[in-house]
């Protein structure tokens, strides 16, 4: 599993694909690695992107849904219009343009250096608020990249333990803790707490490192 912004970017705050990324990520796909894109972004954006990337399956919204197989799972539920309502009257955030097309997590791009608090005092307690880097993030609590993994586990059969994820930012804790968890060298301090191993190099450079140690046997292992 691997995660987009800032893990196959050239930096955590570009939007630009690395090729160093891309060209590791094919000859993940090359030796029979099912690759699964984990992100923050909306369902319908993460599969034009991972149509392009030649990745099948996605996990989209930080969890809260899976397209496995042709087939969209939601494992979040609930209504976000008064959610979205609410955040919005803090006035310390304006709305991703991704919004329209998201279902259950909503973003922001903070306009307060307290976005994340003010939200999250606003919005209480059943709800996460947290930011990716490149937005805030605010979903119904309970569900993140690390219930999908389990989920897809599960599904397909297989033990976590033999699933590799690959992340920069808060929004992967859970997905780095659930899995053989690895962090790019300039991922967040808690992404690296949460991972199994931190690589040297940064972003897209840090993802072709975690693919050679994924290729070489030194991931998934005891």
């Amino acid at each position: 599993m691997v995660d987009l912004d800032g893990t196959l970017t050239l930096s955590r705050n570009t939007y630009e694909l690395s090729a160093e990324a891309l060209l590791a990520l094919r000859r993940a796909r090359d030796a029979g690695l099912r690759v699964v894109l984990a992100t923050a972004n909306g369902l319908d954006f993460a599969l034009t992107i991972a149509r392009y990337l030649g990745i099948r399956d996605v996990v989209a919204e930080n969890g809260c849904l899976i397209y496995l197989d042709g087939e969209t799972h939601e494992l979040c539920s609930g209504d976000m219009v008064a959610v979205d309502k609410t955040v919005l009257a803090t006035g310390a955030a304006a709305p991703s343009p991704q919004n329209k097309c998201r279902k259950y997590d909503l973003a922001y791009i903070p306009l307060a250096e307290d976005a994340v608090g003010r939200i999250a005092a606003a919005v209480g307690g059943n709800y996460v608020v947290e930011s990716s880097g490149y937005a805030i993030h605010v979903r119904p609590a309970g569900v993140d990249k690390g219930t999908a993994v389990r989920w897809l586990c599960e599904r397909l059969g297989v033990s976590c333990f033999q699933v590799a994820a690959v992340g920069d930012s808060d929004v992967d804790v859970g997905m780095l803790k659930t899995a053989w968890g690895i962090a790019v060298g300039n991922a967040t301090g808690a992404a690296k707490k949460a991972a199994r191993v931190v690589v040297e190099g940064p972003s897209g450079v840090g993802f072709r490192e975690a693919v050679d140690l994924i290729l070489s046997g030194g991931a998934c292992s005891p």
